[in-house]
């Protein structure tokens, strides 16, 4: 069995973060165990760049599992040979290939000696040799079927090179075994759960792991994802936050939980777990990007933008790039926003957001002509790009190509089974070229698959609108719309002028509805206004009339001061 004294212990080296993306966690060294007395010996996991020994429990993708066990017939006292000394020693200094040289000096007068063969298989593991460590502890249980700290290493060796099927079997086997194997199976098989996304699965695990759960940041990590994805946040959030209070937690831990903390817009919980980890491991690759996000999330804009100019200056990566560009197209920076996304286009030429935000920006400063150069650059890295095309479409349109946008969305709409987007956009590109029929078909159609969509109603109701002769239809599309969704002003002001001319009060419910959403929306304010006008409110209709034009007035001087975008081309 091994008993009470420590020596280091790798706890993780590639441990695979929350919704599986890999984060790349450095070594953190724990205290183990390591004294001998008896004849099995338990399994450490690799230490790929520290000297590691033998050790207790220790979880995340390099494992130790250290108890006491019965011992085999077959074991003849391995640990009273100056091998096996000489071997242990070899261990302790990180000397793998020594120590397992030692460790079969032994075995050649004792082949069968379970004992050994588990000590030799552990050895590998501990070097990173999975492959060869099964072949020893498998041959360790062929001698000696009921020796479980072979089992327990074999099913660990698995876990560590991500074999998780085979995991679970031998798992499953220790989790029926009498004495203390119960908890650290239900623990890894918990992990295990997590990993293929059974959430409630190792939610379950993990609760009946009890307190060795609050022993292991890894398991903890896995049980509070699971608990966030059975939308029991309280009870997620009270389990992440017990990793504050644990000793020995590595950078790459303290990022899991704000990511995890992220996902659940719980941003000012998420900075702080980014803060630790920065502390521990500034150069984390993604710390940073997730901080600068964060802090933008908080309202801390202009941090965020300095955060990312410093660490795109010396250590760009394409997702930094292109929030740092959003960041400074917000700012009004649009040289900055224009470089850093064409930089990121150079770093990673296969990444479509680079070549969408670029095309955005220049459709948003009405510069097409760009916008579909950078388009076209992305189409030629990504052909069937579908958000690419149909962008490229929306560019087309806006050039008055109508033809050829209409050509390039049907084409998106083929690509994929979701292509609600690709056939709105065919819907307003036949509306803006005229063909309002074709329109009207298009969106009618496409309304009996996306039945939920509000916008396709809404276009629906603007291409009816436009034909003058459906009133009847274009004021129930437009309804419709405000029924899937209350909040987007526009749909109320154009059911408002239906009723213009028939229905003035009807009108003006919709205009005053619009402009509780939108204060700011100036068709119907000026609508407004001359409906007041109208219906003898002078003084309120030359109020709002006189409110538009100052409103108008400044809109203008606005789009006058606007950056140009040819200067950011320089």
């Amino acid at each position: 069995m091994i008993s009470e004294e420590g020596y280091f212990v790798n706890r993780d080296t590639s441990f695979v973060g929350v919704e599986g993306t890999p984060g790349a966690l450095e070594n953190h060294m724990t205290r183990g165990s390591t004294h001998f007395r008896g004849r099995s010996v338990e399994l450490l996991h690799c230490c790929r760049r520290a000297a590691i020994g033998l050790g207790i429990a220790v979880l995340g993708s390099l494992a130790l599992w250290a108890q006491p066990a019965q011992i085999s017939p077959a074991a003849n006292g391995p640990e009273t040979s100056n091998a096996y000394r000489s071997g242990m020693s070899l261990v302790k200094e990180g000397r793998f290939d020594e120590a397992i040289s030692a460790f079969k000096h032994d075995l050649e007068s004792d082949p069968q000696n379970a004992a050994l063969l588990n000590l030799i298989g552990a050895a590998y593991s501990l070097k990173g040799d999975f492959e060869q460590a099964n072949i020893y502890l498998l041959r360790s249980l062929q001698t000696d079927p009921g020796f479980e700290p072979a089992r327990r290493n074999l099913a660990i060796s698995y876990f560590n090179s991500g074999k998780y099927d085979l995991a679970t079997t031998e798992f499953e086997r220790l989790i029926n075994s009498p004495g203390s194997s119960r908890p650290v199976a239900s623990l890894f098989l918990g992990i295990i759960a997590e990993k293929q996304k059974d959430f409630g699965k190792s939610a379950s695990l993990l609760a009946e792991a009890g307190d060795i759960v609050d022993q292991y940041p890894q398991a903890l990590l896995s049980f509070a994802h699971s608990l966030f994805e059975l939308k029991q946040p309280g009870r997620a959030s009270a389990a992440l936050s017990r990793l504050d209070t644990m000793p020995g937690v590595t950078a790459s831990e303290y990022f899991q939980a704000g990511q995890l903390y992220s996902q659940q817009r719980q941003h000012h919980q998420a900075l702080a777990e980014f803060e630790r980890a920065d502390k521990v491991a500034p150069r984390l690759a993604g710390l940073q990007f997730q901080r600068a996000f964060v802090l933008d999330q908080l309202g801390r804009s202009d941090e965020a933008l300095k955060l990312l100019q410093r660490l795109t200056s010396t250590n760009p990566d394409a997702d930094s790039l292109n929030l740092l560009a959003e960041l400074a197209r917000r700012s009004g920076d649009l040289n900055l926003a224009i470089q850093s996304l064409r930089q990121a286009a150079l770093l990673q030429p296969e990444k479509e957001v680079n070549y969408l935000d670029f095309s955005t920006i220049c459709m948003d400063y009405e510069n097409y002509p760009l916008a579909l150069q950078a388009a076209d650059v992305g189409l030629a890295h990504l052909p069937s790009s579908y958000r690419l095309l149909v962008q490229k479409g929306a560019i087309l349109e806006k050039l008055g190509r109508f033809s050829e946008a209409e050509a390039i969305v049907r084409r998106a709409s083929k690509l994929q089974e979701d292509n609600s987007v690709a056939v709105l956009s065919m819907g307003i590109i036949q509306t803006h070229a005229g063909e309002f029929q074709d329109a009207i078909d298009t969106l009618s159609s496409a309304i009996k698959v996306f039945s939920s969509n509000f916008q396709m109603q809404y276009y629906l109701g603007i291409a009816l609108e436009q034909t003058l002769e459906h009133n009847t239809r274009a004021a129930e599309a437009f309804r419709q719309a405000i029924r899937l969704n209350p909040s987007f002003a526009d749909s109320y002001y154009h059911l408002a002028k239906l009723y213009l001319q028939n229905d003035p009060k009807l009108a003006e419910e919709n205009l005053l509805a619009c402009l509780r959403l939108d204060p700011h929306h100036l068709s119907a304010e000026y609508s407004l206004g001359r409906l007041y006008l109208k219906t003898g409110r002078r003084d309120q209709g030359r109020a709002l009339v006189e409110a538009f034009e100052r409103q108008q007035q400044a809109e203008k001087l606005k789009e006058q001061q606007k950056p140009s975008l040819q200067l950011a081309r320089r």
